[in-house]
């Protein structure tokens, strides 16, 4: 079977989220990013097959989610299946990341250590910075031992934003 994959942007409050939905089957987000398309395939150094930018009925359930989380359903995430490239460990910590509830937040140290690898945090904040499928798997939710905000891919800036929205209380 050939794999379909299609792209789309949901226009957020925060800008559009370029989502990359592999529609072959049942649809798994293999891509997600606050960018526009092409410069999330850019930044993700991802080549893709087949990949159609269009409006497609398999698409609604991902648009349907991520609105429903702009809406403040802040768990509308772990509806979605997501895949993407990583070894065991960094399965293991976007694993972990997933069941972070909305609204919460966790240490990279604290993360680690629910990935089953405690001494790895630097490994944990890697996983985080390779996380091609955010804000669906949540790396906005990960902040430093302390409380400090910390790095996030698509600027500091936005990072505080998402977790204002969550209810974070930062």
């Amino acid at each position: 079977m050939q794999t379909k994959i299609l792209g789309h942007e949901i226009k957020t409050p925060w800008g559009p989220i370029a989502t990359f939905v592999d529609v072959s089957k049942e649809p798994v987000v293999i891509g997600a990013a606050f960018s526009e398309i092409p410069k999330f395939l850019k930044r993700s150094g991802r080549k893709l097959d087949i990949v159609e930018f269009k409006s497609d009925p398999k698409l609604a359930g991902v648009t349907a989610v991520v609105k429903s989380w702009v809406d403040g359903d802040l768990d509308a995430f772990v509806a979605l299946k997501v895949r993407q490239p990583g070894g065991e460990f960094t399965q293991d910590v976007w694993q972990a990341l997933r069941k972070v509830k909305g609204g919460k937040v966790i240490s990279y140290a604290d993360l680690a250590a629910k990935a089953g690898r405690p001494l790895a945090v630097r490994a944990a904040g890697t996983a985080m910075s390779t996380n091609l499928i955010a804000p669906i798997v949540p790396c906005h939710r990960v902040v430093k031992t302390g409380g400090a905000v910390g790095n996030y891919g698509f600027g500091v800036d936005l990072k505080r934003k998402l977790l204002i929205h969550e209810g974070v209380d930062l």
